[in-house]
């Protein structure tokens, strides 16, 4: 089975929106098809859906639809990068961008057109690593300017959090640091209502319980995971392989 799991990888390399957004999101025909596919990890599926929303959506559709297309343009990114699919990644950056940057030229300050764009330079240095010298900075100057005009925007958050957690300790990267803000984006999720068959949300939850493991914190992370299970119950990742391999390596 093809496993989401360099969707938080690299998504960790951010929707997720203000709250408007995602009260339209959440009545999208594609929602719950997509985390399904997520859930059970079927790209092949998730891209179909992507295609399809993908046909329906032009410059000429709502500032809604586009920003939704995004959202799925970034998690099959994150997992083409992880799958080592450079030159298809590629492509899809190169498509989001066209639509991100069409976006902020009309809001340039939307606090998660911001996070996205950061995110996407992100993209490119999980690509190219050398890139990360002269790109790596310009990907948290969007970030933290995103953070900066809401300091509760879920997808600023779980950008800053990928950063610290995915950045080199001698470059400012920080584990701990990056837990404030995968729990900031979890409960700005829960605040507004935004679980329910949400992949973004799953996703951020596990990147938390892989990030509370990471600095050791096993207790927390094991009730991370048991509390994906407990909504979460078909999300196979965590039931198949994170958890079990996490009790069996601590001996729980």
């Amino acid at each position: 089975m093809e496993r989401p799991k360099y969707i938080t990888r690299f998504v960790i390399t951010i929707s997720v929106l203000l709250l408007s957004i995602q009260l339209s999101f959440s009545q999208s025909p594609y929602r719950d098809p997509i985390y399904k596919a997520y859930s059970r990890g079927k790209m092949d599926v998730w891209y179909e859906l992507m295609h399809t929303c993908e046909k329906n959506v032009s410059s000429n559709s709502s500032f809604d639809e586009q920003l939704e297309l995004i959202s799925y343009y970034y998690g099959y990114t994150a997992w083409l990068i992880g799958a080592e699919k450079d030159d298809t990644a590629e492509e899809y950056i190169d498509k989001s961008e066209k639509i991100i940057d069409k976006l902020l030229e009309e809001s340039p300050e939307n606090p998660t057109l911001l996070a996205y764009k950061g995110a996407y330079i992100a993209f490119t240095i999980g690509i190219s690593n050398f890139k990360a010298i002269y790109l790596g900075r310009k990907s948290m100057k969007y970030i933290d300017k995103s953070i900066e005009l809401d300091p509760e925007n879920i997808q600023g958050n779980i950008e800053k959090g990928n950063s610290m957690y995915y950045r080199p300790s001698a470059f400012g990267g920080d584990k701990a640091a990056a837990i404030e803000y995968y729990v900031k984006a979890v409960k700005s999720f829960e605040k507004q209502g935004l679980v329910v068959n949400n992949w973004m949300y799953i996703n951020t939850m596990t990147a938390l319980g892989q990030a509370y493991e990471a600095t050791d914190q096993i207790q927390r992370a094991k009730l991370c995971y048991e509390k994906i299970m407990r909504i979460f119950p078909n999300f196979m990742w965590v039931e198949d392989e994170l958890y079990p391999d996490m009790i069996k390596r601590n001996n729980l």
